[in-house]
């Protein structure tokens, strides 16, 4: 299978490539960024205004991985966030289907409203923050190429090197105070679940909405004081804070982000991951080495 990876230099489009090429398929990976590319690799920027006319790599699945994703940069950069995760993708993926490609799209729970918890695939969506609005616009340019394509949402994929977790890991192992909303929630997926999911969607080869999660909600607070206890500290070691008292916006504060991930499991037999058992399978090295520098 040839296979294309919109953002493969991104945290899910390289884990993705790794697992294809392990898999012997042929890859080619994109990147927005200047410099000598490598082997495998193509120059592609959904924000250069000549992206929507460039030559296209033949395919038979393409991956879009790419885009602006966090809330803030949406919020300050409108109209390049628009072009980046809607207008671009939307041409690409129709040019690559008209070339008999299957094209999968990465979504988002941010879709939805975070009011109810486990919303369905056809439950209309009801975005609150501008990302989400560009997520939901972006989706429906996809679902309207028939079963050539694919959306796959995707509830919070914890990565070992993000900033947050690991900043709060290394704070907890040295005995330190941290913060943490106690307001906004995750349903954390960890990263051998999102490259499973994507590729049984690419093989499923059928169209519509899939839809990967955590069995459930719970707050970034509860996240945090669970790290502290496998460290070994108190739950006292974790203050709770308000996300608005955090800057964030109010419309970008999901109480409920978790999604009836049924279709998904039923393709694959994943059953919905429990959000502490992510935590330990992403995050259980860092923290295992935290406490035994602790013990001393």
């Amino acid at each position: 299978m040839k296979a294309v990876v919109l953002g493969g230099d991104g945290g899910i489009g390289r884990l993705l490539a790794a697992a294809l090429q392990t898999e012997g398929h042929e890859i080619l990976t994109t990147t927005r960024r200047a410099g000598s590319l490598a082997a495998g690799q193509l120059r592609l920027d959904l924000a250069d205004p000549g992206v929507a006319a460039m030559p296209l790599p033949a395919a038979d699945v393409v991956y879009f991985c790419a885009a602006l994703a966090r809330f803030a940069d949406c919020r300050a950069h409108a109209d390049l966030a628009r072009t980046v995760n809607v207008v671009a993708p939307a041409v690409l993926a129709r040019r690559w289907t008209a070339e008999g490609a299957r094209v999968v799209f990465l979504s988002t729970s941010a879709v939805f409203d975070g009011r109810e918890p486990q919303r369905s695939a056809a439950s209309p969506v009801s975005p609150r923050s501008l990302y989400g609005r560009l997520k939901a616009e972006a989706e429906s340019a996809f679902l309207a190429l028939g079963a050539s394509a694919a959306v796959l949402r995707l509830t919070k994929l914890l990565l070992p090197d993000m900033p947050l977790f690991s900043g709060w890991i290394a704070a907890l192992g040295r005995g330190e105070t941290i913060e943490a909303f106690s307001d906004l929630s995750i349903a954390p997926v960890a990263p051998q679940h999102m490259v499973q999911a994507l590729l049984a969607v690419a093989a499923d080869r059928e169209g519509g909405i899939y839809q990967l999660s955590g069995a459930h909600d719970i707050s970034y607070l509860a996240a945090a004081r669970y790290l502290a206890e496998r460290i070994g500290l108190p739950a006292s070691h974790v203050a709770p804070r308000r996300a608005i008292d955090g800057g964030i916006p109010a419309e970008e504060i999901l109480t409920f982000t978790a999604l009836d991930a049924a279709r998904l499991a039923a393709l694959t037999g994943m059953a919905a991951p429990d959000p502490y058992a992510v935590i330990d399978a992403v995050y259980g090295p860092a923290l295992d080495a935290a406490r035994r520098r602790r013990a001393g």
